[in-house]
C-alpha cells in the first residue's frame, strides 16, 4: 500500500541514535553499505581545506553498525591474496543483496595540492560472515578509473553511471556488470543525448521495485564547479532514461554530497552542499555551504507533482556535507560528514559530525 504524501501537517523530527562502540574517527566521502540490520562503513578522508598548514587524511578501514543494538564494531578484514583496497575517498558503493555482501567500486586518493593523484579502478566485494574482502578481476575492459562514479546492484547485475576520470574529464557513460562472470557492458555511451548530463558524486537509488534507478544532482566541473538539480529515472527493462525534474524547470538548487531514499513511488534527498550562501576555500574545488534540508517528489509512473516539497524538519542533525547514509527498513540512516563554519580566515573550516541519526520514512511528509 502506497503511504499518503498531501499536505505536511506536521513538523518531523530527525532520531538521534545513541550508539556505542568503537565508531569510525571523524571523515567524510566514505560509503555505508546497508546488509540486513547492519551499515558497512568504508573509507573516506579527513579532509584538509588550508594548503599550507596541513594534508587531506585517508582511510581504508571497516565498520559495522548494527542498527538493532546501535553498537558499533571495527572489523579487521582478512583478503583470499593478502592485497586489500587501498585509501580512498569518493567510491561507489552498493550492496550485493543475493550474497549478503557489499561491493565497493573505484574512487579516489590525491594530496592536497593535487599533486599526486590516484583514480582507482578496482573492484571490492566484502562479505560479513567471514569478514572477507575480496578484489574482483574483470573479464574484459570496463568504463575505467572513476572517482564519483555511482553503482546499485540488482539480482546479480551491478550498474555504474557517470563518475571523473584520472585526465579530469567527467563522464556519462552508463555501464553494467555481470557478477557471475565478471564481465562489462556498455549501455550508453558518453555524450547520448537522450541521458543525464555528466556529472560525479550524485545520487544513485535503486527503486523498492527494482525496476528503475533515480540519479539527482551531483557535481560538473571544468573551470569551476556546477552542482547538477535534476533528476532522472532509468528504467532497467527499458533501457531507457526518464527525465522527472529538468534544470530548467526546477524549484530547487543543485546539490551534492547528501543522502537519499527511494521508498514507494518517492524519493527523497538530504542534507548535502548547496550553491548559495555558505564561503570559498583554498580547496578551489567547491563552494562551502552545508544544508539540512529535506525535500521529497513523486517519482512514479503516476505522479501528481513534477515539483519537490520541502519536508519540515524539526529536530535534526545541524547541515551536513559528505556524509555516509543508507536505508534501513522504513528509515533513512546518515552518519558522519561535517558542517563547515564561514568565519574569519583564520577560524573558518569543518565541523565534523560523529552522531547516527535515521529518519522515519513511514512519516507524512
Amino acid at each position: 500500500m502506497l503511504r499518503s504524501f498531501q499536505r505536511q501537517t506536521k513538523q518531523v523530527n530527525w532520531r538521534l541514535e545513541n550508539t556505542t562502540g568503537d565508531k569510525p574517527s571523524a571523515r567524510g566521502a566514505g560509503k555505508w553499505v546497508p546488509i540486513g540490520n547492519k551499515l558497512v562503513a568504508f573509507a573516506g578522508f579527513y579532509e584538509c581545506f588550508n594548503k599550507a598548514k596541513c594534508e587531506h587524511t585517508y582511510f581504508d578501514d571497516l565498520y559495522i553498525l548494527d542498527v538493532t543494538t546501535n553498537k558499533w564494531e571495527k572489523k579487521t578484514p582478512v583478503s583470499p591474496t593478502g592485497v586489500m583496497p587501498g585509501k580512498r575517498a569518493f567510491l561507489g558503493a552498493s550492496a550485493y543483496k543475493k550474497k549478503n555482501s557489499a561491493v565497493f567500486f573505484a574512487g579516489a586518493f590525491y594530496n592536497v595540492n593535487m599533486t599526486s593523484v590516484q583514480v582507482y579502478d578496482d573492484m571490492w566485494e566484502y562479505d560479513p560472515a567471514t569478514n572477507t574482502m575480496t578484489q574482483r578481476s574483470y573479464a574484459n575492459q570496463g568504463p575505467g578509473a572513476r572517482l564519483g562514479a555511482e553503482i546499485v546492484i540488482k539480482d546479480d547485475t551491478l550498474y555504474m553511471f557517470g563518475g571523473y576520470d584520472k585526465n579530469f574529464k567527467a563522464h556519462n557513460d552508463l555501464w553494467s556488470f555481470n557478477l557471475l562472470n565478471n564481465t562489462w557492458q556498455q549501455l550508453k555511451q558518453d555524450n547520448d543525448p537522450k541521458s543525464p548530463s555528466k556529472r560525479y558524486i550524485f545520487r544513485f537509488e535503486l527503486s523498492e521495485s527494482n525496476q528503475d534507478i533515480f540519479i539527482f544532482g551531483g557535481n560538473y566541473r571544468e573551470s569551476f564547479t556546477i552542482q547538477r538539480n535534476d533528476v532522472w529515472r532509468y528504467n532497467i527493462p527499458t533501457n531507457a532514461f526518464i527525465p522527472l525534474v529538468t534544470e530548467e524547470k526546477t524549484n530547487i538548487t543543485g546539490r551534492t554530497h547528501g543522502a537519499a531514499a527511494a521508498f514507494d513511488d518517492h524519493f527523497l534527498i538530504a542534507l548535502g552542499d548547496i550553491p548559495s550562501g555558505g564561503c570559498q576555500t583554498d580547496q578551489a574545488s567547491e563552494h562551502q555551504n552545508p544544508t539540512n534540508e529535506v525535500w521529497i517528489i513523486s517519482a512514479g509512473n503516476n505522479r501528481s507533482s513534477s515539483l519537490w516539497k520541502p519536508v519540515k524538519i524539526g529536530s535534526g542533525p545541524p547541515p551536513l556535507k559528505r556524509v555516509m547514509y543508507a536505508k534501513v527498513g522504513d528509515r533513512l540512516y546518515i552518519s558522519h560528514g561535517f558542517d563547515f563554519k564561514c568565519k574569519a580566515a583564520a577560524d573558518e573550516g569543518p565541523v565534523y559530525n560523529l552522531n547516527t541519526y535515521s529518519l522515519s520514512l513511514k512519516e507524512r511528509f
